[in-house]
């Protein structure tokens, strides 16, 4: 059996920029395709959809201009073989014989997992040490009564036919179904589209999905939403027209020629990955921050296993995992901006969140959305293209942070990669303000959403600071009144020259008063408010009361003082937006395991407060948080009180000098031991729960 540092089954954008990437850091690479070298995006994807739609815009162009002739209804019916020059052309350079050269083994054949680190390809065994799964996904069908399979077109045949068809049914209105289908009106089709949405580009953002429907309609495209295919009768598709709620308002009858499905994609599942321990739904491999499977040697990019099912992305995993596995401190790059663009006559393209997504997140009242026609770019205006051409900027009041984009016209695609940057960089629309773009490019765009930001805001400042005191005020009450109380008590601290271990002996003279216990909780419970340090109060209580004393009275005081400090987090940081990557994701990770995030970072003596602030801002689950702790500050609040004990009055108080009693560890130890088992049991209990 050979052994590789590294199999990578597929060879599409993922798979094929993961080979070389190995192969280049100097690993001995396998190559495993199961169909065809380049994947999906060269032979029935990103390549030939781009070919046909250029072919067809040009064509339509010309018989706009010229009207028909000869020879382009001879352009037109070179179509196809077009898209095979183009396809072909690309795929000499990613011939096996090309990778071969490069020192990477190729072998066709279908991989499947034997083994943690063993994978099967036409009968051979093969060992890896870490292994990239890359195998892509294909078109989601749905079982149509009556559809005869001759007349069914997918992304993977619709380009190796031999004529246009002239009339074209297209289920679902997606980019694949938007590209193909306006591909095909361009080039003479009688073009019908339908689908089950409420309405035309759902995927896009509520402004542009009416202009891009125009678009479509002028060039005789029908449409129809909320429409349901019951069944086929030969070559004609009946379908259901419904309401919101489900009721039939009426029916089509649709004839067709072919009928082009394109309603999504579903994962390409390796076979044998529960030999191999890697987990999986029918939606996607599971896989962390670095893309890694459920088997630690085994990592799974691109339309297998994530959301975002476009080429680019593919490559970018490739990439993180390159340098993960070089250099496995890389830093997380999964929740990175992820821009997207359809192709159609006028371009689609979209970044970050739409305006109804910011003002759900924000707040409608501390965005701004900002409109930006083509027809004010003088680009725009001497190319024609002014009609169907709208950019739509979501930023932060004040701040200027642009929190989407929605665009479409001319070049969409083009210019988006400025505000995907400005985005993952926190360049505000103040900076943006400040650049010079070439006059004329469709690009000004840009620069004029960032004038008609700075024209808002320099006119409505006043009002957005108000406004945004009004919304924040009970905090910054409540932050006043807590830097008021933060600041007496270090004035009194320093203006008497005390420390925190003299001001701890000082609240010894309660233990006097038949009030002691209560006034120490109440103490203690305040305690975080003035960053009064814990362990000092732990040992004392052991000093005031004696061990079991102590440890009664420090468990009431302790449990809450940690949750005050809980709910200031809750309330000071319920707004804070985490920024994406390892903090967010970290996170999304302590709420899912609320429990047993709080009990280890009490086990492993993590700061008491920064604990409890941090779960409150993180809005880590109450019930969680407080049954955790009340495990969790047991160990570490027994070996306190006892070593305060061990004191003979108040007077001998210093914790420096204490040296660790045997007995005193040898209780916590029992105790942190028993902790462990009832946490296990807790947890068992909760799982238990949720699985019924």
């Amino acid at each position: 059996m050979k052994t590789y540092d590294a199999i990578v089954i597929g060879a599409g954008s993922g798979g094929l920029t993961s080979a070389v990437g190995f192969k280049n850091i100097g690993k001995s690479v396998l190559l495993v395709e199961k169909e065809h070298m380049g994947g999906e995006c060269t032979n029935t994807g990103c390549i030939p959809s781009k070919a046909i739609l250029n072919h067809a815009k040009k064509y339509h162009l010309a018989k706009k201009l010229a009207g028909d002739s000869p020879s382009l209804s001879s352009y037109k019916n070179e179509t196809f073989n077009e898209i095979k020059r183009i396809v072909d052309g690309i795929l000499a350079h990613e011939t096996p014989d090309v990778f071969k050269e490069m020192g990477i083994d190729v072998i066709m054949g279908e991989a499947t997992f034997t083994g943690k680190n063993t994978v099967s390809v036409n009968d051979k065994n093969f060992e890896f040490k870490k292994a990239v799964i890359a195998t892509g996904s294909s078109p989601r069908m749905i079982d149509i009564k009556g559809l005869d399979e001759k007349y069914v077109l997918t992304n993977q045949n619709v380009f190796t036919q031999e004529k246009i068809p002239e009339k074209l049914l297209v289920i679902g209105s997606g980019p694949i179904g938007m590209e193909l289908g306006q591909a095909f009106a361009m080039l003479g089709s009688e073009v019908t589209i339908g689908t089950i949405d409420h309405r035309f580009a759902k995927l896009e953002d509520p402004e542009i999905s009416p202009i891009i429907r125009k678009e479509f309609e002028e060039l005789g495209v029908t449409i129809y939403d909320h429409a349901f295919i019951s069944h086929v009768d030969g070559d004609t598709a009946h379908f259901n027209i419904k309401d919101d709620e489900g009721h039939v308002l009426g029916s089509k009858s649709i004839e067709f020629e072919k009928v082009l499905i394109a309603i999504g994609r579903v994962p390409n599942i390796p076979t044998g990955l529960e030999n191999a321990g890697i987990k999986y739904n029918k939606h996607a491999i599971e896989t962390n921050i670095h893309y890694r499977t459920t088997n630690k040697n085994v990592y799974a990019v691109g339309d297998v296993s994530l959301r975002n099912k476009f080429t680019h992305t593919a490559d970018d995993a490739a990439r993180h995992v390159v340098k993960e596995i070089l250099l496995p401190f890389t830093r997380p790059q999964r929740f990175r901006q992820v821009p997207k663009v359809t192709y159609t006559q006028p371009e689609i393209a979209a970044v970050g969140l739409s305006h109804a997504q910011a003002a759900d997140k924000y707040g409608k009242d501390s965005i701004i959305k900002i409109s930006v026609p083509f027809s004010e770019n003088d680009r725009a205006i001497t190319d024609g293209s002014t009609e169907n051409g709208l950019a739509i900027i979501t930023a932060k009041k004040l701040s200027g942070r642009i929190l989407g984009a929605n665009i479409i016209g001319q070049s969409a695609g083009e210019i988006l990669s400025t505000i995907t940057l400005a985005m993952e960089q926190k360049i505000s629309l103040w900076k943006i303000n400040s650049l010079v773009f070439p006059y004329p490019t469709i690009s000004q765009v840009i620069k004029k959403a960032s004038d008609k930001f700075l024209a808002y805001q320099l006119g409505n400042i006043k009002g957005d600071v108000l406004s945004l005191i009004k919304r924040n005020g009970s905090k910054l009450f409540a932050l006043v009144f807590w830097g008021a109380l933060i600041s007496t008590f270090f004035w009194y601290k320093n203006s008497n020259n005390l420390t925190f271990l003299d001001m701890a002996r000082s609240i010894g003279d309660i233990n006097a008063t038949v009030w002691g216990p209560l006034i120490f909780i109440v103490i203690y419970t305040l305690r975080p408010l003035i960053f009064f340090t814990a362990t000092l109060l732990t040992i004392l209580a052991g000093v005031l009361f004696g061990l079991w004393g102590g440890i009664a009275w420090t468990m009431i005081g302790e449990n809450l003082s940690a949750n005050v400090a809980y709910w200031v987090g809750r309330f000071f940081g319920g707004d804070i937006k985490l920024p994406e990557g390892v903090v967010k994701h970290f996170r999304d990770e302590a709420r899912k395991n609320s429990f047993m995030t709080v009990l280890v970072a009490r086990f492993i003596y993590l700061p008491f407060d920064l604990t409890n602030y941090a779960a409150g801002i993180m809005k880590i689950k109450w019930s969680s948080y407080a049954l955790a702790t009340i495990i969790g500050i047991i160990p570490g609040m027994t070996t306190f009180v006892a070593l305060g004990a061990s004191f003979q009055s108040i007077a001998d108080f210093d914790p420096e000098m204490v040296s660790a009693n045997p007995k005193t560890l040898a209780l916590s130890a029992v105790l942190f031991i028993g902790s462990l088992i009832l946490a296990r049991f807790i947890k068992k209990q909760q799982s238990s729960k949720k699985t019924l």
